[in-house]
């Protein structure tokens, strides 16, 4: 199962120009667009085409794509020259798809005119004005195609002016008619003058919108560059605040283990050329159980508390946690170190103790306790209140408070003992309140003598708090 905390490093494009590599793709697609063009009417009906001609068609517009990819390496650098090479395929191109499409049905096959429309679409990928260039070459291609093909269209133009007769010589007088792929079928000349002008319509309306969707392009383009600029500059940004944290922090290859960066303040904890010789985790810091901080890396990140770390010939108690981050399309793993060994060692001295104590606010809730606390009072616990703890008949108010003193000791009886109560109150810096720190020392047993329980209670902790069995 995925963890959602896990971190999700998205890779960088082997590209840096995405204009070369997406007019690529739009020849790619109109490879297949023509394969399906031509094949499907092929197999389904009994449409006649010279298959040598078509094949030898797509084999030069599989070399066009070829050559497309070769100038879209990543290690091809933008330039004018290569800019005119790609338009230079690009009609190279479109003229041999308007060969395909005479040797495959030609005017008895209008449906295939729309593959046209993908590299007028794709042109714009090369410059703003490119699109209309194409689209011009295109009818210009299928003009000449159709004129070859059609007598009826040859006839129509030599009566329009001197132009449309030489090009009605040019293009095979009145007897240049050739076999149709579908016997039988005739047209008359306007339907192919209106084919022609419905082609040229399309076209030009395709390269319009071409120019729309390069200029979006562009502009989404420019943001993307300008995010990427941003992201590199804050990744730089967090690893100069990983190298000055103000506590010990090591950036580590999630996958590897590898250190990649060091605080200053982790010399105490990390050897110090972890990174120039490329040392591992475990090489570079002794965990005690370094299994559990590599299961942290592994996984989703966490925190652990205790843990020893062998600092030279000292042990030193830590809590250590771990969070992932991503850094140049790598996944990381940030070990941030809090030396806890005074506080390990403050709290192991309170629970080796024999006296039970409590650190209770000025609301009368407990904030800490130590362990010989939970053998006497069951139900203790961080945010207990203390007047929950004790039945108190005979005291008043807040009696954990030693008021104006700061220190005040009472007789406190819990069975089967009577224990002798010690409050001390601790001023927090820059507070009114004060919190208060209340010991247990067990005194003499409820039932014991009675001349030794009054000698237990007489001096100075004379006040007594009862507490009902």
């Amino acid at each position: 199962m995925k963890m959602l905390e896990a971190t999700q490093v998205l890779p960088a494009p082997a590209w840096e120009d995405p204009r070369a590599h997406l007019l690529d793709d739009i020849w790619l697609l109109t490879i297949f667009a023509i394969l399906l063009g031509v094949g499907v009417p092929w197999f389904v009906t009994s449409y006649d085409i010279e298959i040598g001609a078509a094949l030898i068609g797509l084999l030069v517009l599989a070399g066009i794509h070829v050559a497309f990819t070769a100038l879209a390496a990543p290690h091809r650098t933008a330039s004018p020259w290569r800019t005119r090479a790609l338009t230079g395929l690009h009609v190279i191109g479109v003229v041999v798809v308007g060969l395909v499409w005479q040797h495959t049905g030609g005017l008895q096959n209008p449906l295939f005119l729309l593959v046209f429309a993908l590299p007028v679409v794709g042109a714009i990928f090369l410059s703003r004005w490119q699109p209309y260039l194409m689209a011009t070459v295109a009818v210009l291609v299928v003009t000449a195609v159709a004129l070859n093909q059609a007598p009826e269209l040859r006839w129509y133009a030599s009566g329009l002016n001197t132009a449309g007769a030489w090009l009605a010589t040019a293009f095979g007088g009145q007897g240049g008619a050739t076999t149709p792929p579908f016997p039988g079928f005739y047209a008359p000349s306007g339907y192919f003058v209106v084919l022609l002008e419905a082609f040229a319509i399309l076209l030009f309306s395709c390269a319009f919108a071409a120019e729309y969707l390069g200029t979006v392009f562009d502009r989404l383009y420019s943001q993307v560059a300008v995010a990427r600029a941003e992201a590199e500059r804050g990744q730089e940004l967090w690893a100069t605040l990983i190298e000055n944290l103000p506590m010990p922090a090591l950036l580590v290859d999630a996958s590897t283990l590898q250190v990649m960066c060091v605080s200053v303040s982790a010399g105490d904890f990390c050897s110090s050329d972890a990174v120039d010789k490329g040392r591992t985790l475990v090489e570079s810091v002794r965990f005690s159980y370094p299994d559990l901080v590599e299961d942290l890396i592994g996984g989703s990140g966490g925190r652990l508390h205790g843990i020893v770390i062998h600092v030279g010939e000292q042990l030193r108690v830590a809590d250590v946690r771990v969070q992932h981050v991503a850094h140049r399309g790598r996944r990381f793993a940030l070990i941030l170190i809090e030396d806890t060994t005074e506080s390990f060692g403050i709290r192991t001295a309170l629970d080796a103790s024999e006296h039970a104590a409590l650190v209770v606010d000025s609301r009368g809730t407990v904030v800490a306790f130590n362990k010989p606390a939970l053998g006497l009072f069951s139900g203790v616990r961080i945010g207990a209140e203390v007047t929950r703890l004790f039945a108190q008949p005979s005291a008043s108010g807040h009696w954990w408070e030693p008021g104006l003193s700061g220190r005040r000791k009472m007789h406190m009886r819990i069975a089967p003992r009577i224990y002798q109560v010690t409050s001390s109150a601790v001023t927090l810096p820059g507070e009114d309140e004060r919190i208060f720190v209340v010991a247990f020392l067990p005194v003499v047993r409820a039932d014991a003598d009675p001349t030794l329980i009054r000698a237990a209670m007489s001096g100075p902790a004379a006040n007594t708090v009862v507490q009902q069995p």
